[in-house]
């Protein structure tokens, strides 16, 4: 944290998760993965009992996995998102500050599993469909 220039303060908020080998959360095919999230939140001088917060948050996502009926296959992105609200200073500034990074992260997370999940599952079952639907012709 440290001290703005409008008489507020910056404050920023680090989540690392790794997901690889070396990690303790590596989970079925994954070799390397992990989440990185980078929250910075601005809190404005408090007028009348409310301060104004802008938080900006970045995700940055990267997982390979490796399998030998599927091949290696690597994912990797990031998403940028900015959040402005007033609110009361009564709970105080960790309460409002920790509220808005939660709402943040699930609405990130569901965007990352929306746009870079969703659109790859899409683009692999139309370029390599399940085994179970596709149509084997008879041994000739």
């Amino acid at each position: 944290m440290w001290e703005d220039d409008n008489e507020g303060f910056v404050g920023c908020f680090l989540i690392k998760k790794d997901g690889s080998k070396t990690g303790h959360g590596r989970r079925g095919y994954l070799e390397e993965g992990a989440w990185d999230a980078i929250h910075v939140i601005e809190v404005g001088p408090e007028e009348e009992g409310t301060a104004h917060y802008c938080l900006t948050s970045t995700i940055m996502l990267s997982l390979t996995t490796d399998d030998e009926s599927s091949g290696t296959f690597s994912l990797s992105g990031s998403i940028r998102r900015q959040m402005n609200m007033n609110l009361p200073v009564a709970e105080g500034h960790l309460c409002n500050m920790g509220k808005m990074i939660e709402e943040m992260e699930g609405k990130l997370r569901n965007s990352l599993d929306q746009v870079y999940f969703g659109k790859t599952r899409e683009m692999v079952c139309t370029l390599r469909p399940p085994s179970e639907v596709v149509m084997r012709l008879p041994d000739s």
